[in-house]
């Protein structure tokens, strides 16, 4: 039997240096130095040094969405008010919107990108209204792929693999190994891929190394980190961008 020692600020963690790894290498990396290098800047050997750097960057932060839905499911679980759970995902979610938009498209208003909060939070109202209805099996059905056209449509972070991640860890809350199974199958389906390849992309395998962590969760808070998500997300965001534009590219040809 597997030995539970990770904490949830622990997991948490994780997933907070998994992001910020894969925003360096999409905000930094390539938005800073990518493209706002000369074509001459760069010879063709040290270019692909850098966007093997960029892949790197984004193949490791694949462990953080799954355990993010993961954790979305367990403030579920033990919040003592939904209402106030949801409330904070929606402010937080707001407040981050322009700042994602300036991070990611250099644009204030974005109305082709969401931030992943809003992700979470399609979520957390998705699972709220199953339980509302004991479980349902025709209300699990319809609001798994309502709330998946909404996330796909207003193209939020995550889109609806977020959502039938965060569905999965719910229904299964009390099922491991079928959560786990079922949380796979949703990756492996959702990287769109169906051949026999797609199982060894180091973007799959990442993804699945998450359920490791998970499966190491003791159900323990840990360090009480209640807000230090919601934070960190918009600032570490505002820090990449502000870094991204005064960074100075030295020519290296």
């Amino acid at each position: 039997m597997t030995k539970k020692i990770i904490s949830g600020s622990t997991i948490k963690i994780i997933a907070i240096i998994s992001m910020l790894i894969d925003h360096f290498g999409q905000i930094i990396v390539k938005n800073g130095i990518v493209m706002n290098a000369t074509y001459s800047m760069f010879n063709n050997f040290q270019f692909s040094i850098i966007m093997n750097i960029v892949d790197v960057c984004h193949i490791l932060g694949r462990i953080a969405f799954p355990i993010f839905c993961f954790l979305i499911v367990e403030g579920f679980l033990h919040t003592h008010n939904v209402r106030k759970y949801i409330l904070r995902l929606t402010v937080f979610a707001i407040i981050s919107e322009p700042i994602y938009d300036l991070s990611f498209s250099d644009k204030i208003i974005n109305i082709h990108l969401q931030n992943v909060i809003f992700t979470l939070l399609l979520g957390l109202l998705t699972i709220t209204l199953i339980k509302k209805y004991n479980n349902n099996y025709l209300i699990i059905i319809l609001a798994s792929l309502v709330s998946s056209a909404i996330s796909f449509y207003l193209k939020m972070d995550g889109s609806y693999y977020g959502i039938l991640l965060i569905v999965t860890f719910y229904l299964f809350k009390e099922k491991t190994v079928l959560q786990f199974i079922t949380a796979g199958l949703i990756m492996y389906l959702c990287g769109l891929d169906y051949s026999l390849k797609a199982f060894i992309d180091p973007y799959f395998i990442t993804s699945l190394s998450s359920l490791i962590f998970i499966s190491l969760y003791n159900g323990r808070r840990g360090l009480n980190m209640k807000y230090i998500f919601y934070i960190f997300y918009p600032a570490h965001l505002l820090c990449l961008y502000l870094i991204s534009q005064y960074l100075i590219v030295p020519n290296l040809s």
